[in-house]
């Protein structure tokens, strides 16, 4: 199906070559990207004795072809992108950065690969109410996108299929269609699966929001077809000086995830995120503090909110609960965030981030974790398309099993905390 769609995005320009296709490619706009970025994280969330070092070091080049519209309607847009491997620990990030080869010795090493990042057609439609409609087929980077958003830290994860957005002054409206996904490492697309390896033959979703005299109003629904259903609802008002928020997103179990085994079930029968936030916009930056609780229940363990509406895809994480290093998603959690960014001048920001989970427990006993995070931005005016950032903190969290989310008990029966740190820093230019 992507080999379909990449056909139809090169000969497009070809059906429009006696009509000037010299002048089409000279319009359209072309976009060579470099990027370098280095992710050290020093973890004990899955060790029983200590940390583990988890190394990532790559170098990716990308170029992106976004076409001008044929007789102001049809037009095509194409990604290619290219990740080698510079340095990688003996514990390395593989789906969202790199990929892995394994030799005859059961030894894994982080390979460099090639992929289309996007291949999709792309058709718009203008009505006298100044109505736009866009309509996409194709492999899709989708970001925020209803009930489905993208992962990946050097390159993005896509999804094949067909997608539209309606916009007006007040409303906006996306849809989407969808029967494969491409992880970021990933060269190819593959059908939706389980957790337990069933076929999924489709993934929908439907947002709408709604925006007037300050307001703002959104809800959306998505459904991995048999597996999960999320939907989610939310409100916005900007008050002199502050923004206040309200989220909510439920995601429903259906037949598909409750027939996987336990191991395979993060919760039961249904989970949400209830969340609260205020933003205070100062002469200096912004000042943000938010509130949110996390419910899913799990008989056999501790529970933990999910809403991927695949297992190899990626769910809405635009929650307060999502955090740079780590997520606050455990069953009765209660998560308290506070942040603060400032913008020195046209080419530096600066900021900080804090998160508190606590209040939530297992077998009796109380658990917490935080993560503490600064950052900084560097955008020089003198070179244009430059971008340097820096990101990084201490955090802590209690030690589990892999994949399960069950806490660690050690002699006496007791859970315990690991104590960790996460560096990203990041150079992309692009030109």
């Amino acid at each position: 199906m992507k080999k379909t769609a990449i056909a139809l995005c090169i000969l497009s320009p070809i059906t429009y070559v006696n009509a000037g296709a010299i002048d089409f490619l000279k319009e359209s706009n072309h976009t060579f990207g470099l990027e370098n970025f280095y992710d050290n994280v020093q973890s004990g969330r899955y060790d029983k004795t200590g940390n583990s070092d988890i190394l990532n070091w790559v170098q990716s080049a990308s170029y992106n072809f976004d076409s001008v519209y044929v007789d102001d309607h049809y037009g095509f847009n194409l990604g290619l992108l290219a990740v080698e491997p510079l340095d990688y620990g003996e514990v390395f990030f593989a789906k969202s950065i790199a990929q892995v080869d394994v030799d005859k010795n059961g030894k894994r090493s982080a390979q460099g690969f090639n992929k289309v990042s996007e291949a999709f057609l792309k058709q718009k439609f203008t009505t006298n109410d100044n109505l736009n409609i866009n309509l996409y087929e194709g492999l899709r980077v989708l970001n925020k996108f209803g009930a489905l958003s993208r992962e990946g830290s050097v390159t993005s994860s896509a999804y094949y299929g067909i997608t539209t957005e309606v916009n007006s002054e007040k409303w906006g409206i996306k849809a989407g269609y969808l029967t494969e996904y491409s992880s970021p490492n990933d060269s190819d697309t593959k059908e939706l699966l389980t957790k337990d390896n069933k076929e999924i033959d489709f993934i929908y979703t439907v947002a709408v929001d709604y925006k007037n005299d300050g307001q703002s109003f959104k809800y959306y629904i998505g459904e991995g077809q048999d597996y999960l259903r999320s939907q989610s609802i939310g409100y916005s008002k900007k008050l002199t000086a502050k923004k206040v928020s309200a989220n909510l997103i439920y995601v429903n179990s259906l037949s598909k995830y409750k027939a996987q085994s336990d191991r395979n079930r993060l919760f039961d029968n249904d989970a949400y995120i209830a969340e609260v936030k205020t933003d205070f916009f100062l002469s200096s930056g912004i000042f943000s503090l938010g509130y949110a609780y996390v419910s899913a229940k799990r008989d056999s363990s501790l529970g933990r909110f999910e809403n991927h509406l695949s297992n190899n895809s990626q769910g809405d994480d635009s929650s307060l609960a999502k955090g740079l290093s780590k997520d606050f998603y455990n069953d009765q959690e209660n998560v308290l965030l506070m942040s603060y960014f400032h913008r020195y001048s046209q080419e530096i920001r600066f900021g900080a981030i804090a998160r508190y989970g606590f209040n939530f427990e297992y077998e009796g006993q109380d658990l917490y974790e935080y993560e503490l995070g600064g950052a900084i931005f560097y955008t020089p005016k003198s070179v244009p398309g430059l971008q340097l950032s820096l990101k990084g903190g201490p955090n802590s969290s209690y030690r589990r099993a892999r994949g399960s989310n069950t806490p660690y008990l050690d002699s006496n029966g007791k859970t315990n905390n690991f104590d960790g740190t996460t560096v990203m820093a990041k150079v992309s230019y692009n030109f």
